[in-house]
C-alpha cells in the first residue's frame, strides 16, 4: 500500500506544502541561484517553463506515487523558501532539502525535513531515513548531523554536481533510523 503523504505540514515557523504555479517565480529565484545549486545533482534552471510544467505534472500525481515534495512557505505571507522531498522505496526513505539563500543558516531546512523525517517515521513500514551530499557541502553535513544523522560512509565518485564539475564527485551518505528517531525526539522533548 502507497503512503499517503500530507498536502501540507504545519511547523514552528514554517509550513510544508504542495508547491502551485503560483510558487514558480520564487522557486525559479533560488532554483536559478549558482549558490542554491552548487551542490544539485541538477542544472540550474535557466527558463521557468520547465518548472511550472514541473509543478503541474507533480500536483497531478500527487499521492500516486513514492516520491513526494513540498515547498518550505513562510507563515507569514505563504511564500516559498525552499523545497524539501522525500522518495520512499520499501522500508527506507531518501530525503533532500534546499532553501533560498536569504534564508540561510537560520533553522529553516533542519525543521522543514525533521517535519518531513516525523512524517516518515509514523508510518508502519518506515525504518530508516537517508541523503546524501556533496563531501564540501558544510552547510548540509552540519543540518543533517544535528537533525541526528550518522555519517555511514564516503560514497567514492557517486553523483555529479553540474554547477561544478561534469565528472562524478564524492559524497557521503547519512543515515538515520528509528532508534536514532527516539534518541533524538528524547534529547530534544
Amino acid at each position: 500500500m502507497k503512503p499517503s503523504a500530507p498536502a501540507v505540514i504545519e511547523l514552528q515557523r514554517t509550513r510544508l506544502r504542495k508547491a502551485t504555479v503560483g510558487d514558480a517565480a520564487a522557486i525559479y529565484e533560488y532554483g536559478s541561484d549558482p549558490a542554491v545549486a552548487r551542490y544539485a545533482d541538477w542544472p540550474c534552471r535557466t527558463s521557468i517553463e520547465p518548472l511550472i510544467e514541473s509543478i503541474k505534472a507533480r500536483a497531478a500525481t500527487w499521492g500516486e506515487g513514492d516520491v513526494f515534495s513540498w515547498v518550505i512557505a513562510t507563515l507569514d505571507g505563504d511564500r516559498s523558501i525552499g523545497g524539501v522531498t522525500c522518495a520512499i522505496e520499501g522500508d527506507a526513505a531518501e530525503i533532500g532539502f534546499l532553501l533560498n539563500q536569504s534564508y540561510w543558516g537560520r533553522g529553516y531546512a533542519g525543521e522543514a525535513a525533521s517535519g518531513v523525517i516525523d512524517w516518515l517515521f509514523s508510518l508502519p513500514n518506515i525504518t530508516r531515513v537517508w541523503a546524501t551530499c556533496d563531501t564540501e557541502n558544510a552547510s548540509s553535513i552540519r543540518v543533517l548531523e544535528k537533525l541526528g544523522f550518522r555519517r555511514e560512509k564516503t560514497l567514492t565518485q557517486a553523483i555529479v554536481r553540474p554547477q561544478i564539475s561534469p565528472e562524478p564527485r564524492d559524497a557521503f551518505l547519512y543515515t538515520r533510523d528509528q532508534r536514532d528517531a527516539q534518541q533524538v525526539g528524547a534529547q530534544n522533548p
